[in-house]
């Protein structure tokens, strides 16, 4: 008799994937979901030419960045707004 390792879902349980929290009740993508939805090599490289300029980006769990720099910190609510910086510095050529 061959063993089969079956497993049961809960009554009226359709995804075994887990919960899905990318959007809102509408269907519309919520602010962190927009954030990962973005080129992920864009980020990469704003970060990547940040950091070939000598500063440092912290990821905050919101989609928001913090880059730092001789003990001097800069707040990004986004990456809109990290890109915007870069360009002040003369780091994005964009």
């Amino acid at each position: 008799m061959a063993h089969t390792n079956t497993i049961r879902k809960a009554a009226g349980a359709s995804n075994t994937n887990g919960l899905h929290t990318g959007t809102n009740g509408a269907n519309f993508l919520t602010d962190r979901a927009s954030q990962q939805a973005l080129d992920g090599n864009a980020i990469a490289n704003q970060i990547g030419r940040l950091a070939l300029a000598g500063h440092r980006v912290i990821k905050g769990n919101n989609g928001d960045y913090t880059v730092c720099k001789y003990g001097l910190t800069r707040y990004c609510a986004n990456f809109a707004e990290l890109a915007a910086f870069a360009r002040q510095l003369g780091v994005n050529h964009e």
